[in-house]
């Protein structure tokens, strides 16, 4: 029994080594992630020291140092230069490229190069094979793709290998970022892919530029300064909404409050002169009552309509967009909150009993699960509501709604987090702080006194 326990504990320590990675930054321009099985080439190791005392000779790719734009990377243990690492091959290089004199693609754009920018790619790889007697043996493959976010061209091709060795697959993407941009090379033996490929892939994948660029949609701004312009932006809106919603809700209190007064307006009395009245059937005022009447009913279903539409397609948009965004941990939350609360206020809008102002709030909901349930007095539940619940409603469809509007601070893929996951996950802890508090409170209140 405790040797199988032994052996359990060594896989799975061999399993979390396995899947280490590291990652590395070049200046503060790029960063990228390598798995444990691959090692960073510097300048002092034996290996190293050992290509840069050739003279005229090319061993695998061309040797530069770090510190000249370039970073290479290679299988792990070959910096000692012991046979033992030299029986596979595994290469990552990163050159580092600035433009002075004309900017390229950014985040955003879309990259359109003409067939002669990719056949003079194929001819500088086929007199690189040449230079360096590793023919070329066929192109797999000549396209443009996103890295990073980023407008990115692939060159994947196959060369023979050195002395003879197995073919090589060799994969160059040259990655922009406005005025700035990598070639990223990968390279292994055709027999090993299954070493390494997956591994590679991943590397390639995890490659992030420092200050990246966006389209020039918006000025060729950087990231940061792509968000805070997002923030400004979605707060702006935001107030603009809740100014709308105060505004319209005043509206409708004073026409509610007017309509009232007139109601209660105290005819003058009549004279007892006579008075002339013209003569109007009765069917002529019936007819009339009637016509009034429906009019008054199509106008109190029209606005139930445009409030239902509104509260549905709000609702729907922000759930959507939320999805879209890859915000799928907040969106366990968020899809019942809006699911609950839709139900909720379209239920209010279409019963025939008089809505309460308490009604607004959640009060009947939270009145269900107990919550407030033994305020009898109209003015302290009122007060209770108005510091608690409001805010947590009106912070929670604010938040949704200014997050789902910037799309610079949302996830790149599923399953990331972000700063507007986090954003979004502050009304979830809110309501979790209101729930612990109110019950918390009325466990307390229910202890039995000696």
């Amino acid at each position: 029994m405790k040797y199988i326990i032994s052996v359990l504990l060594l896989l799975s320590t061999l399993q979390v080594i396995a899947h280490e990675w590291n990652t590395y930054q070049y200046k503060d321009k790029y960063s990228v992630s390598v798995p444990s099985t691959i090692e960073l080439r510097r300048e002092n190791d034996t290996y190293t020291q050992l290509l840069n005392d050739i003279q005229g000779n090319i061993i695998g790719f061309q040797v530069t140092s770090t510190s000249n734009n370039r970073v290479i990377f290679q299988q792990v243990g070959l910096s000692t230069n012991k046979h033992e690492y030299k029986t596979k091959y595994c290469r990552i290089l990163i050159d580092y490229y600035t433009c002075e004199d004309e900017h390229v693609p950014c985040s955003g754009d879309k990259l359109e190069l003409n067939e002669e920018y990719f056949i003079n790619g194929m001819i500088a790889i086929q007199q690189d094979c040449e230079n360096t007697k590793t023919p070329l043996i066929n192109i797999i493959s000549n396209d443009t793709m996103t890295i990073a976010n980023s407008p990115a061209t692939k060159i994947i091709y196959r060369r023979q290998g050195n002395n003879g060795a197995s073919p090589v697959i060799v994969a160059i993407y040259t990655i922009f970022n406005y005025d700035e941009y990598v070639r990223f090379t990968m390279a292994f033996r055709e027999a090993e892919q299954d070493i390494w490929m997956k591994d590679l892939v991943k590397a390639r994948n995890s490659f992030r530029w420092m200050k990246q660029h966006h389209t020039s949609n918006t000025g060729n701004i950087s990231k940061d300064e792509a968000i805070k312009e997002g923030l400004e932006l979605g707060i702006i809106t935001v107030w603009k909404v809740i100014l709308e919603l105060i505004f319209g809700c005043c509206f409708l209190g004073y026409i509610i409050r007017t309509k009232k007064n007139k109601q209660v307006t105290i005819a003058p009395p009549i004279s007892e002169e006579a008075i002339d009245i013209p003569y109007k059937p009765a069917y002529l005022k019936q007819d009339r009552m009637l016509k009034t009447d429906i009019k008054k009913k199509l106008w109190k279903v029209g606005k139930k309509l445009l409030l239902s539409l509104v509260i549905i397609g709000g609702s729907f948009a922000i759930c959507v967009q939320m999805e879209e965004l890859y915000y799928e941990l907040n969106c366990l939350f968020y899809y019942p909150f809006y699911l609950i609360i839709g139900v909720y206020y379209l239920y209010l809008i279409w019963r025939k009993k008089e809505v309460q102002s308490e009604d607004i709030v959640l009060y009947p909901l939270l009145k269900k699960i107990g919550i407030y349930s033994n305020i009898s007095d109209h003015y302290l539940l009122r007060k209770a509501l108005l510091m608690t619940v409001v805010p947590l409603l009106l912070v929670t469809i604010s938040i949704s709604l200014l997050v789902v509007s910037i799309d610079s601070i949302s996830p790149k893929d599923s399953g990331e987090v972000s700063i507007g996951s986090f954003i979004l996950s502050l009304p979830v802890v809110a309501w979790i702080v209101f729930f612990v508090y109110v019950y918390g409170k009325k466990w307390l209140d229910n202890t039995p006194k000696l």
